[in-house]
């Protein structure tokens, strides 16, 4: 076989759906897939946001880019934004879902309306989509899903309750999905940053410089993530190189999940 970067990880003309792509981690993706030559569908609350975020991707050198509003929550409105991505396109290639946000706050202090309402953007908007989407690519047999996590999903925080388990679900919904129609010719994978400062987090981080530095030191790579960073790990999963990768939880955190740079500097004393 000869291989090319074409070959590999070529996403040139596919039609790739981005929620959550008019800001943060979605936006920097979305970006990334204009300059490969894909065809984008911007996915988010506000269609003027939508709408903007198309025309800046085309002019970047998307092969072409609309932009749907849907509220992730309400899985008719999602239904209705993939179908007009459909009938545009008569095909979906891609899925990266990146919608998400947080509220911060004591288990016991926060109100049971915000929880939920973190869970269901977080967690039940990407089973809404993922389904959506699943309507047109099992029929294709053909199809690539990212599904964005986060650290949080496997180190608790305090606070953080209702962000945590919205993300671990993400992990567990995508092993279980995966295993469901990978044999149909769709995969589906989830990327999983560590701190990254993006809209989500900047206010909390700007509230806490002393926390963050800490949760900086911790890194093995000793820096914060960047999201030019996250590009290359959701091309390659949406790319013909994934082919036989799925399921899978990817980590790039410089390396916090698989441990930290805490090291005991004295010996344990001997008992007297």
């Amino acid at each position: 076989m000869n291989y090319t970067l074409n070959s590999l990880f070529g996403v040139q003309g596919d039609v790739i759906v981005v929620c959550g792509g008019t800001r943060g981690i979605g936006r920097e993706i979305a970006n990334a897939l204009a300059d490969l030559g894909a065809r984008l569908a911007i996915v988010a609350t506000r269609q003027e946001a939508c709408e903007q975020a198309a025309e800046e991707l085309k002019a970047r050198g998307a092969a072409d880019a609309i932009g749907c509003a849907a509220d992730v929550t309400d899985f008719a409105a999602v239904q209705g934004a993939f179908a007009r991505i459909y009938e545009k396109y008569q095909r979906i290639d891609g899925l990266v879902n990146c919608a998400g946000i947080n509220h911060v706050a004591p288990l016991l202090e926060i109100d049971m309306e915000n929880f939920n309402h973190v869970v269901d953007v977080n967690f039940t908007g990407i089973v809404h989509c993922c389904k959506a989407a699943g309507q047109y690519m099992l029929p294709a047999h053909k199809g690539r899903i990212v599904n964005v996590s986060s650290l949080s999903a496997l180190q608790g925080k305090a606070k953080y309750t209702a962000y945590s388990a919205s993300k671990a679900a993400i992990n567990g919904f995508t092993r279980a999905l995966s295993t469901e129609w990978c044999a149909q010719g769709v995969n589906v994978n989830v990327l999983s940053p560590g701190l990254v400062v993006t809209d989500i987090n900047r206010a909390t981080i700007m509230a806490n410089p002393d926390g963050y530095r800490r949760r900086i030191e911790a890194i093995p790579r000793g820096v914060p993530g960047r999201l030019e960073w996250l590009v290359s790990p959701v091309v390659m999963l949406l790319s013909p190189g994934s082919a036989h990768l799925t399921g899978q939880v990817i980590c790039v955190d410089g390396g916090i999940s698989t441990g930290d740079t805490f090291v005991m500097d004295r010996k344990p004393q001997d008992p007297a």
